[in-house]
């Protein structure tokens, strides 16, 4: 029987297709689109509460909103990290002693790539601020001041120990507190972004130098290529990029970050934001509070369920 032969191009597209896809890269970044941040950040006495968490649940409500990425807290400045990191604990001996019960990073990007959703990691640009200790121990100073260069050393390789630990699971950083680069030199950069990128490659990175219109687009090191986004009232509708970086807008959904109270946007204005964000290619992440299980307020996320829902 004579085989019909656009049927078989048609076949031999397909297969090339999903051969393509199957082979591209784990490490690409996520496409644009609507993600969450969640500031989980438990401190040293309420550290063991992380054995709460329920990933399952977490990455299943993510999926429910269609949630492209998550922003996820490593930790802040309280000097409590949700994750081991060797480089750390050699660095600062001190700070084994506050390793957390499990590994919860791994677990929730290992969830996360089953579902389709790219995971970012956030974590200050500096040393816990409110730590004393691990201040002195990583050689750091107050965070208005430029950063010495022994600082950047020891942070690159905690960066680096936990880039190389997540691997592929991770799509970014988030570095937050990105207020004073002075001094900083190409080699400090290139020890830092080196480090961001390693085991993963092609990621999104952000350093975020504050909030607002004249500072969420800034590009603060030279390895960024994402906005940082911090924007308490996004205007009504977002343009094009307004650098090199893609767009990004970060905001929280509730009256701050973190905070469980009601939501201050609608669903029209939810829905605007999100469409204009894929068509300029961009990402909008809206901070949303958990709770100690990783448990979303119903509210939030029955409302961005109605916004990203499918049209029959």
């Amino acid at each position: 029987m004579t085989k019909n032969p656009m049927r078989l191009l048609s076949a031999l597209l397909l297969a090339a297709v999903s051969l393509a896809a199957r082979a591209q890269p784990a490490d690409v970044p996520p496409m644009p689109g609507f993600g969450v941040m969640v500031h989980y950040l438990p401190d040293k006495r309420t550290i063991n509460e992380i054995k709460r968490f329920d990933v399952e649940s977490f990455a299943a409500s993510l999926a429910e909103m269609r949630a492209s990425h998550l922003i996820l807290t490593l930790g802040q400045n309280n000097g409590q990290y949700i994750a081991p990191n060797s480089a750390l604990e050699v660095l600062c001996p001190g700070s084994a002693k506050n390793r957390p019960p499990r590994d919860l990073p791994l677990e929730i990007g290992q969830a996360l790539r089953s579902r389709g959703i790219a995971l970012i990691l956030y974590l200050p640009f500096r040393a816990p601020q409110e730590d004393p200790a691990l201040m002195t121990c990583l050689g750091d100073v107050n965070e208005q001041q430029p950063p010495p260069a022994r600082f950047i050393a020891a942070w690159s390789s905690v960066v680096r120990d936990w880039s190389e630990r997540y691997g592929s699971l991770v799509s970014g950083w988030w570095f937050d507190g990105t207020y004073n680069t002075k001094g900083m030199t190409p080699a400090g950069w290139d020890m830092l972004c080196s480090a961001s990128r390693a085991g993963g490659g092609n990621r999104w990175l952000a350093f975020n130098a504050g909030e607002g219109p004249q500072r969420f687009s800034l590009k603060s090191a030279p390895c960024q290529n994402l906005m940082a986004g911090e924007y308490m009232e996004p205007p009504s509708h977002l343009n094009a990029a307004p650098s090199d970086l893609t767009l990004h807008v970060l905001t929280p959904l509730a009256a701050s970050w973190g905070s469980p109270t009601p939501a201050r946007f609608s669903a029209s204005q939810l829905r605007t934001w999100f469409s204009e964000a894929a068509t300029a290619r961009g990402l909008f992440t809206l901070d949303m509070p958990i709770d100690a299980a990783g448990r979303f307020v119903p509210a939030h996320v029955a409302l961005v369920k109605s916004v990203t829902a499918r049209k029959p």
